[in-house]
């Protein structure tokens, strides 16, 4: 029997997929002489034909800690965080392509990065950067220079209104 229909029977016998069946190099010889399906059940328990684990997550870890419980702040709270957040981010990345620091061909990847919301900060950003080598070790953000706030002038308070007195028809 071919290695293909080895496979197949195997991945039938253990309920899995066939991308999932693996021989070990020892046994591919032996693997090719199987006739029989009882056959494939004997090199599964030699240990010829093996399974491999599932890749990714498991479903149950994807669907923890994503609860009303977990999330701190309303709706809107959260949002305007994460545009504040963002926002910032993507001015930096503006800035590091502006003055060179950064190669233009890697702004696009950075940019779904920062969508995705991979960096923590802006600082996050920077240190991935770094890490990486798509920006110099010692690069420093240069500081831009904040105008001025403009002083609150005092309001003036208003007398409290007092109440019109009632005249002597009137009810309540």
């Amino acid at each position: 029997m071919t290695l293909a229909t080895v496979r197949r029977l195997a991945a039938d016998i253990l309920n899995i997929g066939r991308r999932r069946v693996k021989f070990s190099p020892d046994g591919l010889k032996e693997a090719e002489g199987a006739l029989t399906r009882s056959d494939v059940k004997g090199l599964i328990d030699k240990g010829v034909v093996k399974k491999t684990k599932v890749k990714g997550r498991d479903s149950t870890a994807r669907k923890k800690r994503r609860g009303k419980g977990r999330k701190k702040g309303s709706l809107g709270d959260r949002k305007k965080l994460w545009m504040q957040k963002v926002r910032s981010q993507r001015k930096l990345l503006v800035t590091l392509v502006e003055s060179g620091a950064l190669a233009k061909e890697q702004k696009r990847s950075i940019y779904g990065k920062i969508k995705g919301g991979i960096f923590k900060s802006k600082r996050a950003m920077l240190l991935y950067l770094k890490d990486n080598g798509l920006i110099a070790e010692d690069y420093e953000v240069p500081k831009k220079e904040m105008p001025p706030k403009k002083e609150k002038k005092p309001k003036a308070k208003k007398a409290p209104e007092k109440p019109e007195p009632k005249k002597e028809g009137e009810k309540k």
